[in-house]
């Protein structure tokens, strides 16, 4: 029998194959810029101790040390969207009354420097979100990067790798929450819920991410958990589970969280790498003590640290404020525990766009007062620079607008301030005096904001002012009304 044609066909074929082969293998991760890593109770960042050296003074003279700390805020919504047609309505933005998924993953990316300049380091974002009203008695919306037998959501997972390579970028790390109670019951089963556990686990280690830590689930003790290996009595088999998967001799830390006022269990501590706290009801800072103060007291505890990453009333009346002392984010501090803010809307500013980061859609800028209060105390106690204010004053003529940057002389790196109309740039201004002309626009609500940009190091800074909403003023007899924020 001849064999040259069957050698010529496994010639051609290995030929084929090899051809084919860098199509078949698995694209190798990207070079990390950010590693993450524990010493004792302290976060490293790099080998370097975040925050290094960094002691904050009050001002009453009271030293405290913020090395090691990781100062966070609650950003839960990054890659939210809305799967479920009946209500994805809900969450149109205000200019364009539509709702955009890109637009807030892209809006979350271009205000990550900004948060970064006020020494704010991490961040919580999630899988399956988090109530986009604040709180829920219900969850009829789907957000979940999970399908229900467990397996990822391309589109969820492409907002999430953007949002995470910009954190690798920036130096900052991400908490990334898997399951959220209200939306865990679209998976399936608990096979399903393990299986998410390992998708997702995965999934970060085969892309390389080494600024990740991990939130198996937000409040293991909500009732709410349909599935009961996502409830306080079982979840440590979840965080155990995780903690076992290895990439490249590599694997993740991993916790999970009470809910507010609560002290984790000790079995959940005794496993986790780190203990999150919540701090949603505490309206006394004396608590906040005392809850770190008993997390430190168990036999369990093994000097790791101690994170608070959600808080969404820090201080003991509105009154109090942000002050150096009396508010649960100074207490956690002066306590040597990383804080979080929790922040969204309350009732009465349901239509304010500009308030809150948890409430959907999001302005992702620094773009109320409660945001800046937030931001400023976090700069005092990092020792980081912040960022320019702007404000807009307005003249008795209706067309013109001046906007005012007041610190100014403390960055003069300042590049440009623009004018935006209805979410587009219409005049730019290399130098001041910053001011402009309205254009001429149909009557009808238009939405005016200013932003800046600037550089720090090697990164341009974006920072915009509160989104105003005005009567169109070439039209006369409409009066400047601040829209939200002011």
């Amino acid at each position: 029998m001849n064999k040259l044609p069957q050698l010529r066909v496994a010639l051609l074929t290995l030929a084929l194959v090899a051809g084919l082969a860098p199509a078949l293998q698995t694209q190798a991760a990207p070079a990390r810029k950010t590693t993450v890593t524990l010493v004792g109770d302290k976060f490293q960042v790099n080998g370097n101790p975040t925050y290094p050296g960094r002691v904050w003074t009050t001002s009453t003279g009271e030293s405290f040390s913020v090395e090691g700390l990781l100062m966070n805020s609650r950003m839960v919504q990054g890659i939210f969207d809305d799967l479920n047609p009946q209500t994805r309505g809900q969450w149109a933005y205000p200019d364009t009354k539509q709702w955009d998924p890109d637009r807030n993953t892209r809006e979350f990316i271009a205000a990550m420097p900004l948060w970064r300049e006020y020494g704010m380091l991490g961040f919580t974002i999630n899988l399956q979100g988090g109530c986009p009203y604040g709180y829920c008695r219900t969850q009829p919306w789907d957000n979940s990067a999970f399908a229900p037998d467990g397996s990822l959501r391309e589109d969820f997972m492409q907002r999430l790798e953007r949002i995470l390579d910009r954190a690798d970028e920036l130096g900052m790390v991400a908490i990334v929450g898997y399951f959220y109670f209200g939306q865990d019951e679209r998976l399936v089963d608990e096979a399903a819920v393990k299986r998410a556990v390992t998708n997702a686990t995965e999934w970060i280690l085969k892309k390389g991410y080494t600024n990740v830590i991990v939130e198996v689930n937000n409040e293991c003790d909500v009732q709410a958990y349909d599935h009961a290996i996502l409830k306080c009595g079982r979840v440590h088999e979840l965080i155990t589970q995780a903690k076992a998967i290895r990439h490249d001799g590599r694997s993740l830390l991993v916790g999970t969280s009470h809910k507010g006022n609560t002290v984790p269990l000790p079995r959940i501590i005794e496993v986790s790498d780190f203990v999150l706290l919540h701090g949603n009801g505490v309206i006394k800072p004396e608590r906040m003590k005392e809850m770190i103060d008993q997390v430190r007291a168990m036999d369990v505890y093994k000097n790791v640290p101690i994170v608070v990453n959600e808080d969404d009333r820090p201080w003991l009346t509105k009154e109090q404020g942000w002050g150096d002392y009396g508010n649960n984010m100074a207490v956690a501090v002066q306590n040597y525990a990383s804080w979080g803010f929790f922040d969204f809307r309350r009732e009465p500013e349901n239509a304010l766009f500009n308030e809150g980061f948890q409430s959907v859609p999001i302005n992702w800028q620094i773009s109320s007062e409660r945001k800046q209060a937030f931001f400023d105390l976090l700069a005092r106690i990092t020792g980081y620079p912040g960022a320019p204010k702007l404000a807009m004053q307005w003249f008795d003529d209706p067309g013109k607008v001046t906007v005012v940057v007041p610190d100014a002389e403390k960055f003069p790196a300042l590049k440009e301030v623009s004018l935006l109309v209805n979410n587009e740039v219409v005049q730019t201004r290399t130098q001041a005096p910053y001011d402009f002309a309205l254009p001429a626009m149909p009557e009808s609500w238009h939405q005016v904001k200013a932003r800046a940009k600037y550089q720090s190091g090697t990164e341009e800074i974006t920072v915009e002012t509160p989104l105003h909403e005005n009567p169109w003023w070439n039209y006369g007899g409409a009066q400047h009304k601040p829209f939200i924020g002011q």
